[in-house]
């Protein structure tokens, strides 16, 4: 009887125990949202509060522009309710999200906001760029900037004279071919007429020439250089082209007028675009759940109302500096937004010198720089190693100081954990320090 009884209980208590595991597996009832990097999954958050899951589609450390989803992300995806990204050319793997997953929700938050352009590349048979320089026996390179673009098309022909239409219409001959793929690093035997299609690297990245024999050449590309594809032709004594008279500019701009807009895709570091931004997570949400309508509402008031503070108080910081002072340099180009807002003008390191071996003329360059525009401070990557930055800030007697771009989570950023209206804050308030120093 007693081990009747025993049994029994046994049998009792596994149904609990089978039960409770039944309970703690099962999945919440709550809507999934996936989002895409970090200040897109923070402006989500802050919206959803408790109504909905968050998470995060990518690894938040990771950089959103190089990650590629695996099929297994994708099938994960196929079982959320809406994914949130930025867009503006930032995640390359919207477009196989949609041509895999035809009927998911996607909220695109640039749509909502107000885009810097530039010229993307021209089109097969065009360019945008040609000019006649002069190069030496040796190596050469094509020095790139901060971009995130893919590649860029160029080639090479012999400066035989000819000028005007005739020339316009050899170089769209010569930039018919597709041409080949050439990776960073790479060192390549240069061909006349031959077309090369550049990789580009996100941060800067170089790529190599042996120019066979001396003598003037014409240079064809299918992008002009800007700030957001700065690029620069240097010559076999490490010195950019331009600087030494070596590189004269015969046309820029669009040999057709049918060449595609791109745009800055760093729209979330402005305070407006991030107000626009809420307001287009609230009201998709609401679309979505309208039964959590007033929360959304209070929630976005909330965070609308910080940014607005935010935004309000530092124009009229930045009001005070004298116009000549609102510089600021930086080591690749991402703070454009923030400069449109407040009215301030961004210099992008990479414009001015090759940051692996800068030639004492390119430090000299950057240093009369500085003094020109009344620079003192060098502004890095925040959670970045600051070594690039102090080796130039030295020699033109400059500080350093960390600005977020937040397309990925940082170590620091975990530690001191700060959020995205933490961080464009303190982005605001180094920037301001600096300034307030040129200024008095």
């Amino acid at each position: 009887m007693k081990k009747r009884n025993i049994f029994a209980l046994l049998f009792i208590f596994l149904l609990i125990a089978s039960g409770c595991g039944k309970n703690s597996n099962k999945k919440t009832d709550k809507p999934l949202i996936y989002t895409s990097f970090y200040p897109v999954n923070n402006m989500t958050e802050m919206i959803v509060g408790d109504t909905a899951e968050v998470k995060s589609f990518m690894p938040l450390d990771k950089q959103p522009h190089l990650w590629e989803p695996s099929p297994r992300d994708m099938k994960k995806l196929a079982k959320c309710d809406l994914l949130v990204v930025n867009g503006a050319n930032m995640e390359a793997w919207v477009d196989k999200v949609r041509e895999n997953l035809p009927n998911l929700d996607i909220l695109t938050l640039s749509d909502s906001a107000e885009l810097i352009t530039y010229k993307g590349a021209a089109s097969i048979g065009d360019f945008q760029y040609m000019a006649r320089i002069d190069l030496d026996k040796g190596k050469i390179k094509i020095d790139f900037g901060h971009t995130h673009e893919d590649m860029m098309r160029v080639a090479f022909i012999k400066d035989e004279g000819i000028t005007g239409e005739d020339l316009i219409k050899k170089c769209k001959e010569v930039m018919s071919q597709k041409g080949e793929l050439i990776h960073q690093k790479e060192t390549i035997d240069l061909e006349e007429g031959k077309v090369y299609g550049l990789e580009m690297g996100h941060e800067y990245g170089e790529i190599f020439f042996n120019v066979p024999k001396s003598g003037k050449w014409i240079f064809i590309s299918d992008r002009i250089t800007e700030d957001l594809l700065p690029y620069n032709i240097v010559g076999s004594d490490g010195k950019f082209l331009k600087d030494e008279g070596k590189e004269e500019s015969l046309m820029e701009g669009s040999s057709s007028g049918f060449d595609k807009i791109t745009y800055d895709p760093h729209s979330w570091l402005s305070v407006v675009n991030a107000k626009k931004y809420l307001n287009a997570i609230n009201e998709k949400l609401i679309e979505k759940y309208p039964e959590n309508e007033r929360i959304y509402r209070k929630n976005k008031l909330k965070y609308v109302d910080q940014l607005t503070n935010i935004e309000a108080e530092y124009k009229e910081k930045f009001s005070n500096i004298d116009k000549d002072n609102r510089n600021f340099l930086v080591l690749h180009y991402a703070y454009a937004y923030i400069a449109r807002d407040f009215d301030l003008f961004q210099y992008p390191l990479q414009g001015l010198t090759s940051l692996e071996s800068p030639s004492l003329k390119t430090i000299k360059k950057a240093i009369q720089f500085s003094e020109d525009k009344n620079i003192n401070t060098v502004f890095y990557e925040y959670g970045q190693n600051p070594k690039q930055a102090k080796s130039l800030a030295e020699e033109i007697g400059a500080e350093t100081s960390p600005l977020a771009s937040m397309e990925y989570v940082t170590k620091e950023q975990e530690e001191n954990n700060l959020n995205y209206i933490d961080l464009m804050k303190m982005n605001l308030e180094n920037l301001y320090k600096s300034m307030y120093k040129e200024n008095k």
